[in-house]
């Protein structure tokens, strides 16, 4: 018979006691959901209460002057890195990937009709004014928001403007359009180019001219401004950002309240602030917290369990013999126990479904059969806990023993029982009879090797479940 001194974690067992543990499961699942969606409303409901009763004006007023300095300090910063971070977030050019920056460029040449005759008197040359005229008509917001209506663009006049570059020198002008969708810069440049040819008849009252497109471009560039003016908004953040964690940690809850309340102004949250209710996530945390917390406690006290799980662990653990099982009935009634029976019914699928007695009879036959092949006659039943077992299973087992012509005697625990050391010896054929839940490991252990201290024969062993 070898001992093993290291137990076995069946996860399969595991998984059973885990179902079996729905109750806990359910119980505790519902105080958790309770608990922490309550915990969750409560502070949601001071700081609603806290938040409705401030009055921000008169809360400044009762600060100091040098506190009253810090908050308007950090009102001003977080003001500066809200425009920043909006500027960032919806400006058009901050969208186009400096460094591949897709430009489309034109070029127009301006032929006016102005000659200068030497032999005449001399008329004013109106060529550089017309360059002016069209210059300025490009850049102005009649053709920003004319553009912006046609190609459909979701900007405004100051957007556009950043994304378009116009130049002259001489009666030559060069206009540059940039956009992050390059499918729309392409129809942005094709309405420019309609409005200014659109525009050509009207201005032929300055004097007689045209309009010349001589080249047409598309490229793509690394934009080294746009580079730096990127860096610039994100230094600037960073830095304001610095400075604002630096005020907050020198403010007192007061400050910082009042700050936290400014801030949702600036923001329009604070206009649509709804009374807090029960959150259906915290309630969903709650109960998957408190489930989980049942199950790692069914799993530790497994695992660091002192007590028989199995009976299989009599083979594992102390390379006994098992005779058999036996099926405790008149077990206390629990509230739906028809779920628990349904488990053990699938939990057993594979079992044959035996009763009680039939157990006893099927045992009974297997130590009868052992005991006649070595020639013996009288056993002795014990075990670690014989003292707390049912005396009607222990019965009837006795007598279906009797009734095997095998002669028993019985008695507590040979461990701490002189009188049943002494019987179980003189017999020396003995049969251990524990039950899962209550025999302990090291209880069993001593048993044995009391016995084999004794050169005695343990014949093998019966669990109750």
């Amino acid at each position: 018979m070898e001992i093993q001194t290291e137990r076995e974690i069946n996860l399969i067992e595991i998984f059973w006691h885990i179902l079996l543990g729905w109750r806990q499961i359910i119980c505790f699942g519902i105080l958790f959901a309770l608990l922490i969606g309550g915990m969750k409303y409560s502070m949601n409901i001071k700081a609603y209460q806290a938040s409705q009763n401030i009055d921000i004006e008169k809360a400044k007023i009762e600060l100091g002057k040098e506190e009253q300095k810090k908050l308007a300090d950090a009102i001003d910063i977080q003001k500066r890195i809200d425009e920043y971070v909006n500027y960032q977030n919806t400006s058009a050019l901050m969208q186009i990937d400096p460094y591949e920056k897709h430009v489309l460029e034109l070029q127009y040449y301006i032929k006016s009709d102005y000659i200068i005759n030497y032999t005449k008197d001399s008329e004013r040359d109106y060529t550089n004014e017309l360059t002016s005229i069209y210059c300025n008509y490009i850049n102005s917001g009649e053709m920003a928001q004319k553009i912006i209506d046609e190609s459909g663009l979701s900007i405004t006049q100051e957007d556009f403007r950043e994304l378009l570059s116009v130049s002259q020198a001489s009666n030559t002008i060069y206009i540059t359009i940039s956009f992050a969708d390059t499918d729309k810069l392409e129809v942005i440049c094709e309405v420019l180019k309609n409005y200014l040819q659109q525009k050509e008849p009207e201005l032929q009252k300055i004097g007689s001219h045209s309009l010349n497109l001589i080249e047409e471009s598309q490229n793509v560039i690394v934009d080294s401004s746009l580079i730096e003016k990127k860096n610039s908004i994100y230094s600037n953040i960073t830095s304001l950002n610095s400075q604002l964690d630096t005020l907050k940690a020198g403010m007192s809850s007061e400050q910082q309240t009042i700050l936290e309340l400014e801030v949702e102004k600036m923001s329009g949250e604070s206009e649509e602030e709804e009374v807090p209710s029960f959150s259906i996530k915290y309630l969903i945390l709650g109960a998957i917290m408190g489930g989980f917390l049942v199950c790692l406690w069914i799993v530790c006290k497994m695992i660091f369990s002192v007590k028989l799980q199995n009976p299989e662990e009599i083979r594992n653990l102390y390379g006994a013999r098992l005779f058999g099982e036996i099926t405790v009935h008149g077990r206390k009634k629990r509230f739906l126990s028809t779920i628990d029976d349904k488990i053990m019914a699938l939990k057993n699928r594979k079992k044959k479904k035996m009763t009680a007695d039939q157990q006893i009879k099927v045992l009974s036959a297997n130590i009868a059969l052992s005991c006649k092949q070595q020639g013996i006659d009288c056993i002795y039943l014990t075990g670690s806990e014989y003292e707390e077992m049912d005396k009607t299973i222990l019965d009837k087992l006795k007598k279906e023993l009797s009734m095997q012509h095998i002669k028993v005697k019985d008695g507590g625990s040979i461990s701490y029982d002189a009188d049943s050391l002494q019987s179980g010896i003189e017999i020396g054929h003995i049969v251990f009879v524990e039950q899962t839940g209550q025999s302990i490991y090291d209880e069993i252990y001593n048993e044995i090797n009391l016995v084999k201290e004794q050169h005695r024969d343990i014949l093998g062993f019966v669990v109750l479940v």
